[in-house]
């Protein structure tokens, strides 16, 4: 005589695969929609920081055109150090 096993651990097992089969899929298509995600915010911060090179080489020829070349850098400078400081304000007040 041999012995069976009970049809209930196979069925448990299988149940226990199938659903680890079920997350992994699941967490490669999350994975994948991070990924594109991630990829689409990076190509639009890229194309924001091209434009703000043109609008930077833009305002600073246009500023050359009235005042001197020193005056038109300290300008420019100074309105991405209070642009940098604004938005360091506002992030201190949003961790409060």
């Amino acid at each position: 005589m041999s012995e069976q096993q009970p049809a209930s651990d196979g069925l448990l097992a299988g149940l226990v695969k199938m659903l680890a089969a079920f997350g992994a899929v699941a967490a490669a298509n999350a994975g994948r929609r991070a990924g594109a995600t991630l990829l689409g915010y990076l190509f639009v911060a890229g194309l924001f920081v091209v434009s703000l090179c043109f609008l930077t080489a833009a305002g600073y020829r246009g500023l050359t055109n009235v005042v001197d070349e020193s005056v038109a850098s300290l300008i420019v400078g100074c309105a991405y150090l209070v642009a940098g400081l604004v938005l360091a304000l506002v992030l201190q007040l949003r961790r409060r």
